[in-house]
């Protein structure tokens, strides 16, 4: 199969990763309060170290703008990183291989402080999966270019994201997120208990792919389905906040969100087109020797 091909699509995952968190980071707001106003954990070094009264801290609008103007930093780095995941190859340098995986790893960062601001439930950090591994992935594949080598870790991705997906909407091991309610009463105009039936399933078919992915017999069905829900849920974040009368507004709000998660859909259609390239070469070469090896018929002219 086009080595290409596969190349491409882990770079323009990588590209909407990357510009989804810039867009973010640049325009609207990341999660670091959620440690640097952490009062039990960096007390003891605002006030202990640097003698600062922690009220004073959590008030100073210059210390506010040092997180403001750290935040921005960032999203001038994943500028970078995305810029940089559209040329870089096989033979490009350690610097640039270095850029990428330091937006990979500030992505693991990422995952981790929206754990933190929601109260360390582990579904919110493995969610993320595809988006903070695939960047890694994207740099292993440029060191082995080995299509079957990528299979493991596509499958792992996909099953911890849509597995972590499904809890969340299930609403039983973890509160139902209110926005994922929000979203759905919002696109479709259904009541909240009809909505919530409806999230019921959806989590219900989240299971069915982290099931099915690892069922041969069912792989290329539930891949099919990831990548429509994948793509379906990233442009639900534009959907539901729409508001016709000011729509650049409200899209600028949300767009930032739909483009990272774009990845959503992108990796389970990496899989699937892996998937039903190896079939066809696995299943071409039976075909040609099933033909050479039929008997010929000769007809013979009376």
């Amino acid at each position: 199969m086009s080595q290409q091909l596969v190349l491409n699509v882990l770079k323009w995952t990588c590209f909407f990763i990357f510009a989804g968190r810039a867009y973010q980071f640049l325009f609207w707001d990341a999660p670091f309060r959620s440690v640097l106003w952490d009062q039990d954990l960096l007390s003891p070094i605002v006030e202990g170290i640097f003698n600062i009264p922690w009220k004073d801290y959590v008030t100073s609008l210059q210390h506010d703008s040092y997180i403001q103007n750290s935040i921005r930093l960032n999203g001038v780095f994943y500028a970078l990183c995305a810029f940089l995941s559209l040329i870089v190859q096989q033979n490009s340098s350690k610097i640039v291989k270095g850029i990428i995986f330091s937006g990979g790893t500030l992505l693991v960062i990422l995952a981790l402080l929206q754990t933190k601001s929601k109260f360390y439930v582990f579904a919110m950090f493995f969610e993320h999966a595809i988006q903070f591994g695939s960047p890694f992935l994207l740099l292993f594949y440029l060191k082995h270019f080995s299509v079957t080598r990528l299979i493991q870790p596509l499958k792992l991705m996909i099953a911890l994201t849509f597995l972590c997906h499904g809890l969340y909407a299930l609403g039983y091991f973890f509160p139902l997120p209110a926005n994922f309610v929000t979203m759905t009463m919002n696109i479709l105009g259904t009541d909240e208990p009809t909505t919530k039936t409806l999230l019921f399933v959806a989590a219900l078919l989240d299971f069915v792919i982290v099931i099915g992915i690892y069922m041969p017999q069912l792989t290329k069905y539930v891949l099919a389905y990831a990548v429509f829900w994948g793509f379906i849920t990233a442009f639900a974040r534009i959907w539901s906040e729409l508001v016709y009368s000011s729509a650049l507004i409200t899209i600028h709000q949300t767009l930032y969100e739909t483009i990272f998660r774009l990845s959503h859909g992108l990796i389970p259609l990496l899989y699937y087109i892996i998937l039903k390239k190896t079939q066809q070469e696995t299943y071409k070469p039976l075909i040609n020797n099933r033909i050479n090896s039929s008997p010929q018929v000769t007809v013979k002219s009376t």
